[in-house]
């Protein structure tokens, strides 16, 4: 038993992220390398994993006595893991900086320009990036005078979804733009509502993302279906 936890550990420090085996992610035109990057570190991982399963596995035949070089094991084990995600942050930082400030497209699906949904207007939007991590700036302001009941604020939710190049759905999400107030809110037209970093989480979903194509500002029912 005490064999199986220390090499159970060794295995654990070594886990990085699923992975699809050998990447083969393409490189996007406004995410740059980020898909590409995360994919390759994450089928390194898988592999790595494997073999070092494999190498666990050979100490615990030999029993109690590998009790030993089992704790080395562990030990380098996580000297290289830490070396390995020093490596993967400084790449994605230098490909952040590159890609940092891009604009992105946005766009408003049919249903929304159809509703009485759309209070709102999007300025352009572009990528931020702080360290290894990218986010999208989204910026609304009021499209025209708006007047909100008391205690209604959250009835205007802004949702949209990041789409493909062929129009899958990468992710979803709401915003909230108007707060909930125990009065009545009164906006100009042209009136900032809200600035937010929406953070991509690409390691999850790299091929998705490699065919990221921007930003779709929907309805509530799309948002929900």
């Amino acid at each position: 038993m005490f064999i199986s936890a220390l090499v159970c550990g060794a295995i654990l420090v070594s886990c990085g992220g699923g992975g699809g085996g050998k990447s083969g992610v393409k490189k996007n035109q406004y995410l740059g390398s980020l898909p590409a990057i995360y994919a390759n570190y994450n089928a390194e991982e898988e592999i790595h994993e494997a073999k070092m399963k494999e190498q666990g596995a050979k100490l615990m035949a030999g029993g109690e006595k590998n009790a030993e070089k089992i704790m080395k094991l562990m030990m380098a084990e996580k000297e290289m893991d830490k070396a390995r995600r020093e490596k993967l942050e400084a790449t994605l930082s230098a490909e952040v900086a590159k890609i940092a400030g891009k604009e992105i497209p946005v766009s408003y699906s049919k249903a929304l320009l159809d509703s009485d949904e759309l209070f709102y207007q999007v300025a352009p939007a572009k990528l931020v990036g702080n360290k290894e991590d990218i986010a999208i700036a989204i910026v609304l302001s009021v499209k025209s005078d708006l007047e909100v009941p008391r205690m209604k604020g959250y009835d205007y939710g802004t949702y949209f979804r990041l789409i493909t190049s062929d129009g899958s759905t990468i992710t979803k999400s709401v915003l909230l733009p108007v707060k909930l107030d125990t009065k009545a809110l009164s906006f100009a037209a042209g009136e900032r509502l809200l600035e937010n970093n929406f953070s991509l989480y690409i390691s999850n979903k790299t091929e998705l993302y490699a065919n990221f194509a921007g930003v779709e500002f929907i309805t509530k029912d799309e948002y929900n279906n």
